[in-house]
């Protein structure tokens, strides 16, 4: 009998390229960068020790084994390698690619969102003193994201090009159906769902009031006073500490509105309160260097007040009531979601399997029969109501019902096979060397 495992794209294509934020945040050694040893050079690029120790133990810890010999410690380091080389070659490959373009918003973007994900994991105090124990500021945090986060876009698209045209047979999905019936995973438990995701954003009273809290301030650092005391006493951001220094930053470090205002001051000058996605700042420069600018700012973080988290929850208790009279699900979704894609389709969000849904999620909907819809929860993005649409119990799959599942199998398959040639390529023509 032969088994199956299909080795997820991510593996390819994200495995080095700490794309696990969390774990980045809490791996110290890694993030302050200490000198230690080259263990293998591919073109341009190196791999550090600490980086592949790194890999090491975030795998063990994601896989939850336990290495119990030296043998299987050694030979997964030289497989973790390996796949790290290649992650080297594809951002090679994807840099010396004219066509593969990253705009700096959707770096931005996903930032944003990966460090509001890193921040629900814990309390803001949490945060700051995980950051402290580490050496890092907010920003120097958000610039190691920024290059991370920028490669693995770039070798996404890289191998979406490439990949874009493999096709799967009839004969192909019953020829590997037929070999790996045996060791092909089972459907998991599953639950399709709709959600009304209402989000709790800052209304425009809280907007005016935050933007007259960042004038004042202004107000106070243009008549003299002095900007790190007051970037320690009113600021929101991490740097308050410091009184506010950045650091010396170069261009496309920071979000570009931000650097766009901060460049054109000249040492000493203030800016103007300069609004963001982040909030209002006040920026000051301090001094210029080989192309970089060493500054300090005074953020106004924009976040709810309390009482627009308790509008919102008005209006989630309003809807639920509405939903128990009889109101039809998908309508209210239409109108009041703030998912903007699933409230096309009426809040339908599709099928998840249960032992991967968040804590909230599965919590929401563990006793809810279909058709039935949960109370208001509250999750990292928001509140949200959801609705089971059906239900599925794990099995073992088969041709006549999963027809597209295994397909999509057979083409994951397909793929791995192709980058592993394609990636054998590069691998000739590009200088490597190990040094384990």
């Amino acid at each position: 009998m032969k088994t199956f495992r299909v080795k997820p794209l991510i593996h390819w294509i994200g495995l080095f390229l700490p794309f696990c934020f969390f774990s980045l945040l809490f791996n110290s050694s890694f993030a302050q960068q200490v000198l230690d040893r080259i263990v293998a050079v591919v073109g341009d690029q190196i791999i550090l020790d600490s980086e592949l120790k790194f890999q090491i133990d975030l795998y063990v810890n994601q896989m939850g084994i336990t290495l119990k010999n030296e043998e299987g410690k050694n030979q997964l380091k030289r497989n973790l390698l390996e796949q790290a080389i290649n992650n080297k070659l594809l951002l090679i490959a994807a840099k010396e690619d004219t066509t593969i373009q990253v705009s700096s918003q959707e770096v931005e973007d996903a930032v944003k969102e990966q460090l509001k994900k890193v921040k629900s994991e814990l309390t803001q105090e949490a945060f700051e003193a995980q950051l402290k124990a580490e050496g890092l500021t907010e920003s120097e945090l958000k610039k190691k994201y920024r290059e991370q986060i920028k490669n693995q876009m770039m070798i996404d698209r890289l191998v979406a090009s490439k990949l874009s045209k493999v096709s799967v047979s009839t004969k192909e999905v019953k020829d590997f159906y037929q070999t790996y019936k045996d060791s092909i995973p089972d459907q998991p438990e599953a639950v399709k769902l709709s959600h009304i995701l209402l989000e709790i954003k800052p209304s425009a009273k809280t907007l005016d009031s935050l933007k007259k809290r960042a004038e004042k301030v202004w107000e106070l650092a243009k008549k003299g006073e002095d900007f790190a005391q007051l970037a320690f006493l009113y600021s929101d951001d991490p740097s308050a500490k410091d009184g506010g220094d950045l650091g010396f930053f170069k261009k496309g470090d920071m979000i570009p509105k931000f650097e766009e205002v901060a460049f054109a001051l000249k040492p000493g000058e203030i800016s103007q309160v300069v609004q963001t996605e982040f909030g209002y700042h006040i920026i000051k420069a301090e001094e210029k260097k080989d192309g970089q600018l060493r500054a300090g700012h005074i953020l106004i973080l924009v976040r709810p007040s309390p009482e627009d988290s308790s509008q919102v929850e008005e209006l989630a208790d309003s809807l639920y009531r509405q939903l128990l009279e009889g109101k039809d699900f998908g309508d209210l979704a239409k109108k009041f979601s703030d998912d903007e894609e699933s409230k096309k389709m009426g809040g339908e969000l599709g099928w998840y399997p249960v032992d991967q849904m968040t804590p909230e999620f599965k919590e929401g909907v563990k006793d809810l029969e279909i058709g039935k819809i949960s109370p208001p929860l509250k999750s990292q993005f928001g509140i949200h109501i959801l609705k089971v649409l059906d239900r599925r119990e794990q099995r073992k799959l088969s041709l006549e019902d999963d027809w597209d599942t295994i397909k999509d199998m057979v083409r994951r398959k397909k793929t791995n096979e192709l980058i592993a040639k394609w990636v054998e390529k590069l691998r000739e023509k590009t200088y490597v060397e190990i040094r384990l």
